[in-house]
């Protein structure tokens, strides 16, 4: 058993440089359906920073919520998995003090990690600075995956209800709102690879070719006086769902707004935003889900005094899409640009004030535990 366990611990301090405080910790105990990872790379979330700013996370609590490495110990229960296999993994972080990713040994549920063929993956570091988009075959690139992978699996499979036919959804229009964004770029390319739906997006229009690349039918720049109407024009009534991966009140009303001709239409975003907060049809038939991917864990969870039951329905349709559905697609889909910062513990703080300050588009932040 290792002597040293290192982590990222929140301060619970929002100032520039000071998020985070790299200490030691002691070594994760598993239980028999969980697994043990030894960190190689991690990858930022904008949920790293938003959870200390909304009280959700306090101090104390271990940073990050995705990461990738090598499988160290297996749990007795588990199926699958295998010391020393190639995983990522996303998990709850930021949350308490036992469990986060930007940590040197991570624990993992098996309902949130992906096992990757070591024969297809390149295990030497990407060095420092802008990298394209590229299959996921490098640590950095699969740690900058899961989370993303998992939210687009609770939307699409669990609030929007997607069907898996590719025949029945050649006609129906899927609206993804920021498809530039981490969970936009995996949602255009599982939109289309496992459903077979045609996709709208939303982009700055330097991103516009590269998310057609990734299966996109038409790309609108969200930037246009008239964006809505092109939308509408495109969509002709057959928008049957839509993504607001921004998800503020100005993008829920614009997605409101452009599957305003669709009869029947399901509308989820990733903030807790409730059709109320729109200016509304009351003849429209819509429903409005919200997406809380860390809900796959079954547990209750209490978010700065918010009760949130656990949905065991939720979890079984979720582990439908992430055992059964999703592992024949890993190696046909596209991780984003990546930004590669400085290995070491020490960068999450950079990460998270890149996050924070907006500073980061159309790519994903990684970084590797050491070089």
């Amino acid at each position: 058993m290792p002597v040293n366990n290192n982590a990222c611990i929140h301060t619970g301090a929002l100032k520039r440089g000071q998020s985070t405080i790299v200490k030691s910790i002691p070594y994760p105990k598993i239980n028999d359906d969980q697994i043990l990872i030894k960190a190689v790379a991690y990858a930022a979330n904008p949920t790293d920073w938003k959870h200390i700013a909304v009280n959700w996370g306090g101090k104390g609590a271990i940073a990050g919520s995705d990461v990738s490495g090598i499988v160290s110990e297996v749990g007795f229960n588990v199926k699958g998995f295998e010391v020393g296999d190639i995983v990522s993994s996303f998990m709850h972080g930021n949350f308490t003090e036992t469990r986060g990713a930007f940590s040197e040994y991570v624990i993992a549920d098996v309902n949130t990690t992906i096992k990757y063929d070591k024969s297809n993956f390149n295990s030497q570091a990407i060095e420092e600075g802008d990298h394209r988009s590229n299959f996921i075959n490098t640590y950095e690139g699969a740690a900058s995956v899961t989370l993303g992978l998992g939210t687009v699996g609770v939307s699409f499979h669990y609030h929007l209800g997607i069907k898996v036919d590719k025949q029945a959804n050649a006609s129906k229009y899927i609206l993804i709102w920021g498809g530039a964004t981490g969970t936009g770029i995996l949602a255009i390319q599982i939109a289309k690879l496992i459903y077979g739906l045609k996709v709208i997006t939303t982009a700055s229009s330097d991103h516009h070719n590269f998310l057609r690349t990734l299966g996109a039918d038409e790309v609108f720049d969200y930037h246009d006086s008239d964006v809505v109407d092109q939308i509408k024009k495109v969509g002709n009534s057959n928008i049957n769902y839509a993504l607001d991966t921004v998800s503020d009140t100005q993008t829920f009303q614009s997605v409101y707004d452009a599957t305003v001709e669709t009869k029947e239409v399901t509308i989820d975003n990733l903030l807790f935003l409730k059709l109320d907060e729109a200016k509304m049809d009351p003849s429209r038939k819509i429903t409005s889900t919200s997406t809380l991917v860390f809900h796959v864990d079954g547990t209750e969870m209490n978010l700065d005094g918010s009760i949130i039951p656990p949905d065991m329905e939720l979890v079984n349709v979720y582990n439908d899409f992430w055992f059964n559905i999703l592992p024949p697609y890993i190696s046909k889909i596209k991780h984003a640009d990546l930004k590669v910062l400085k290995a070491g513990l020490e960068s999450a703080n950079e990460a998270l004030d890149l996050l924070r300050d907006n500073k980061i588009k159309a790519e994903k932040i990684v970084f590797r535990l050491s070089v």
